[in-house]
């Protein structure tokens, strides 16, 4: 019993969300992801799927327009500043993305290069999402992957 209990609490620390997660803003990101971002981003994916498209069927299995959400969550959050203080980490990502929907240039991507260069450089989204908007879908991004990094789509990158 004492075995269950300890196993339960470690499943429920592994995933747990952090106190900074707020659900009523992560559905707001998502709705705002759904209509001003999914016509071009695939929510998520199957990692090992997405790596077989790119890495061995040179993204014609697929024929994605451009990188997955759970592969730019993942992304942001490994790339762009720390994780040590996820207030100020999700202000460091907000910022990045701000910086990269109004002013996109591939020498500031964070994807993987086997994955970029399948796409083109996405067009600006000046005039096209606020910075709010930009904000709440930075919230939604940064969480959906799974804070730990613990979902259906979890990978191990090193494996690549």
């Amino acid at each position: 019993m004492r075995i269950l209990a300890l196993l339960l609490i470690t499943l429920n620390f592994i995933y747990a969300l952090p106190d900074e997660f707020d659900k009523q803003r992560y559905l707001k990101g998502e709705e705002i992801f759904e209509q001003k971002c999914n016509n071009c981003h695939v929510k998520s994916m199957d990692i090992q799927l997405l790596m077989k498209n790119f890495f061995e069927k040179n993204n014609k299995l697929l024929k994605l327009k451009a990188p997955t959400g759970n592969e730019i969550s993942y992304r942001l959050k490994h790339q762009i500043g720390s994780m040590e203080d996820i207030e100020f980490h999700l202000e460091e990502t907000a910022d990045f993305l701000k910086d990269y929907l109004y002013y996109p240039d591939k020498s500031k991507t964070i994807c993987l290069e086997g994955v970029i260069k399948h796409f083109d450089t996405m067009p600006s989204q000046k005039g096209k999402i606020s910075l709010k908007e930009i904000e709440d879908v930075n919230f939604f991004l940064y969480f959906l992957e799974g804070f730990n990094d613990v979902n259906e789509f979890y990978h191990d990158e090193t494996q690549f």
